[in-house]
């Protein structure tokens, strides 16, 4: 499932009542998580956002179902802020538009989504978006491509492997 099909998915608890949408992953790309998942709960003037775990879900379909019912969702943990609960994860929001360069410095273009189980909470492939407008071309890396990531993400890819790989 493509992480942009995910972020705002509606979630029902336990008793198929609707809890919130999804609204923000929390990412750990060095172990390729999804380690943290953010419910929006609450009108625009008294958001809160649920804290998820791989536990907590039952199922994924057209809904992200919970194993936690009203009384357990009262337990859970609820933040105002995501940025105060993130520890050592990344905000896919933040992660998106990220410039890829090859171990050689070459731009290979942005990030623009990523391929995610989030069931399993696991980040199967990162989508790269090379090319200009008219020719937009897609490359899939994954956690073993990745040699470094701060402001830019850098492959341990040469330009030829980069284009071998291009659709």
């Amino acid at each position: 499932m493509k992480a942009n099909e995910f972020i705002g998915m509606k979630v029902l608890d336990k008793e198929a009542n609707e809890v919130g949408k999804v609204a923000e992953i929390a990412v750990v790309f060095k172990k390729c998580l999804v380690d943290k998942i953010f419910v929006s709960m609450g009108s625009a003037l008294s958001k809160k956002y649920l804290v998820i775990v791989e536990e907590d879900i039952a199922e994924i379909g057209d809904y992200l179902q919970l194993k936690i019912d009203k009384a357990g969702l009262e337990e859970q943990v609820k933040v105002d802020k995501i940025d105060d609960f993130l520890g050592n994860a990344t905000k896919y929001k933040d992660f998106i538009g990220k410039t890829v360069l090859t171990k050689s410095g070459m731009d290979v273009g942005k990030i623009t989504d990523m391929l995610i189980d989030p069931k399993g909470c696991l980040i199967h492939n990162i989508v790269v978006t090379t090319g200009g407008t008219l020719n937009k071309k897609h490359i899939m890396i994954s956690d073993e491509d990745i040699d470094a990531m701060g402001d830019y993400l850098i492959l341990n890819l040469d330009q030829k492997q980069v284009e071998d790989r291009i659709d």
